[in-house]
Formats: C-alpha cells, structure tokens, sequence
C-alpha cells in the first residue's frame, strides 16, 4: 500500500542485480496497482511537478510516473521487493527522478521585442497586446518569497514522504477527514504527522497556516 512511502527511498548505491525484482516480477506489480493506487501516485507526482514551478518544462504527471516506470522496466532503477513496497519505491522514484529535473534545469531567457508584439485595431491604433497585462502581473517580490518558502519546506520534508503528502493534499483542499481517506492513514498516524509538521516548521521559523490541523 501507498502508506509504505513513510520510508526513506533513497539506497546509497545501486541494488545489486541478485537483489533486483526480475522483469516479470515488475511486469506483475505494476498490473497489481489498483485504480486507486495509481490515483495516489499521480496526486504525489502533481506534487512534486508544483514544487518545480517553471522547471517542469511542460511536464504533467504522467510523463514524471511514466519515466519512473520506464527507468525501472530497463534498469535504470532497480527494486528490491524485500526491501521495500512497490508503491513506495515509485514514490521515491518520483521524488528522485524529479529532484533530478530540478537540477539539470537550465533557464533560457530569450527576450521577444515588444516592438514585435504591436498589433493595429480596426481604427488604425497600435497597441501592444502587453498593455493589459502589466495591470495583472504578480508582485515579483511576492512570487519570489512564496518561491522561496515552498523551497525550504521541501528541504524539510524532503526524507518525509507521508508528511509530504498530507502537505499535498492540503494544497489540494483536502479536509483532515479527506487526507486520511486519501492516504490511508488513521486518526492516530494523521495526528501524528501534523505534529511533526508543525513542529519542523516552528523549528526552521516559518508560519504554520494549517487551519485544517487534527481533527
């Protein structure tokens, strides 16, 4: 089950091949994911995508769950089944092969010249179709800290997968009742990770807005 994602997916080194699941042992653990499992993995790599911001590049969850599947299916990736569940070890080839696309990101700035944007109306004005624009532009300050904050969050949680979904699903509008539903989690084990959740967050000085809290 998805719950397994409270372990820490990220082997030191390459499983060795005798440790390897076989091709059709995957082969049958990925027909094994049910509807609702492969709901869960999408929500957690819709996630990951929205930490990204701009260096998704376009990228939608399915691309992300389809080159963890694919990097385990050629052996870019290897499972070991005695180690650890399936879901879960998706789950950190999501977060991994993400935090990957992260670092190779690569801003290209190719600034189009507004000059090249004019447009003339029906009465013979130019305009530019910027004009409107300007009004709505988010405060780049503003964009920036909010940038900022998610960054460090991810920092905190980044060996936390269950309290990165309960954060996702937040993000989502999920209720208390809702996360649990989603993520299989019981009162107890939900209380818990909101707990530790705030309690990383007072630590590193951030404002904790979970209105949603334990209940």
């Amino acid at each position: 089950m998805l719950g397994e994602a409270q372990m820490a997916i990220k082997p030191p080194r390459r499983v060795p091949e005798e440790a390897a699941a076989t091709l059709k042992e995957i082969t049958a653990a990925i027909e094994a994911l049910t509807p609702a499992e492969w709901a869960k993995l999408r929500r957690f790599a819709d996630y990951r995508l929205f930490l990204l911001g701009p260096k998704k590049e376009g990228r939608e969850s399915d691309d992300l769950l389809q080159t963890a599947l694919t990097d385990l299916l050629v052996d870019t990736r290897r499972w070991n089944k005695a180690k650890v569940g399936f879901a879960a070890f998706l789950i950190g080839a999501i977060q991994s092969i993400s935090s990957n696309w992260a670092r190779s990101y690569k801003k290209e700035e190719i600034p189009v010249p507004e000059a090249d944007l004019l447009r003339t109306n029906e009465e013979g004005e130019t305009f530019s179709p910027l004009d409107n624009i300007q009004v709505h532009r988010p405060d780049p300050e503003h964009a920036r800290h909010q940038r900022q904050t998610l960054e460090r969050i991810e920092t905190l949680f980044k060996e936390d997968e269950r309290a990165q979904m309960v954060l996702m699903a937040w993000q989502e509008g999920y209720d208390p009742s809702g996360v649990r539903e989603l993520w299989q989690l019981s009162q107890n084990e939900y209380n818990t990770i909101v707990r530790r959740i705030r309690r990383r967050l007072d630590d590193a000085g951030l404002t904790a807005h979970l209105g949603r809290g334990e209940n």
